[in-house]
């Protein structure tokens, strides 16, 4: 019990103690330790076990820190290898979307300049090119919309745009063909489309462009059903039938502007309230006649994508 008291107590304590002790027993010296030394030595062996440790060599404590900043090391290149693969993602995402946007716009500058080459100019560059029927029909619709059609031209271009994406249009030898056209050169194109497949574009087909760009009109004109729709509506709309506009604007099976339906069906009807009273004027009556043009061939696009579709369904 000694022992135990001379670990707990401080040096002066102990001489202290020690000097006590060679007069009085030392079952008396326990007793007369107050309270204060006895919370002293309590709280003193409790953190008793908290001893320094024996001193390392200067090899461990080498190997400790090489040890340690290994760790360190290793966790700051996982963190980085994180970072770095998140930002590689995220780098990829963009340049993506960057991509598609810019393949996007590319194909509907080709759908502008296909819009500007000659009616037979195009059917050769889509063969060329291995195109479906659709992209040249909707080539035709977009040429046949007049100047002041902007926002119908802006969606119609976007339509071909799309539908050059989807038919996986070759990027360079659909390019390649387009500034060929452009330029004049022959040799070029035939050799990008291959020998022997096109024929030269003749007097014949020169003919009947000019032709189909005097009179367009007759361009439109088929023994189709939808011929006589487009008529039934156009005489309806002129008339303003209340129950042909419902029927033409409430049309689900196909898609439409028909923002630029009503601008081409007021114009008409403004020209002809204006002609009513001027009769003479021949100015008027051409901006009429162009006007009864546009809403025609908007009709007859529209009456025959709605027969295609009714088609389809059947």
């Amino acid at each position: 019990m000694a022992q135990v008291v001379r670990a707990a107590v401080p040096l002066f304590q102990r001489q202290l103690l020690h000097l006590l002790s060679l007069q009085i027993p030392t079952t008396t010296i326990t007793t007369t330790i107050t309270a204060s030394n006895r919370l002293f030595m309590l709280s003193h062996c409790r953190h008793a076990h908290l001893k320094p440790r024996a001193l390392r060599s200067p090899q461990e404590v080498d190997l400790l820190k090489d040890s340690r900043s290994k760790k360190l090391s290793s966790s700051e290149s996982d963190d980085e290898d994180d970072e770095t693969t998140a930002e590689d993602k995220k780098k990829k995402q963009r340049r993506s979307r960057n991509e598609m946007k810019r393949k996007a716009r590319q194909a509907v500058h080709w759908g502008m300049d296909l819009a500007s080459f000659t009616t037979p100019q195009i059917k050769r560059i889509l063969k060329a090119a291995s195109l479906e029927e659709e992209v040249f029909e909707a080539l035709m619709v977009v040429k046949k919309l007049g100047a002041d059609v902007r926002e119908g031209k802006r969606r119609q271009f976007n339509y071909i745009g799309r539908l050059l994406r989807d038919a996986d249009a070759q990027p360079d030898l659909l390019g390649s063909l387009i500034q060929a056209t452009k330029d004049g050169d022959q040799s070029t194109f035939q050799a990008l489309a291959g020998s022997g497949k096109l024929v030269e574009e003749g007097p014949e087909e020169d003919l009947h462009e000019s032709e189909s760009e005097s009179e367009p009109e007759q361009e439109l004109e088929d023994s189709g059903d939808h011929v006589l729709l487009a008529s039934k509506w156009f005489d309806g709309l002129i008339g303003k039938d209340i129950q042909t506009s419902n029927e033409v604007y409430s049309l689900d099976s196909v898609d439409f502007d028909r923002q630029e339906l009503r601008k081409l069906v007021r114009k008409l009807h403004t020209l002809q309230d204006r002609q009513n009273g001027i009769e003479e004027d021949l100015k008027k009556s051409a901006e009429l006649t162009a006007a009864k043009k546009l809403l025609n061939r908007f009709l007859c696009s529209l009456a025959k994508r709605h027969s295609s579709a009714q088609n389809v369904d059947v």
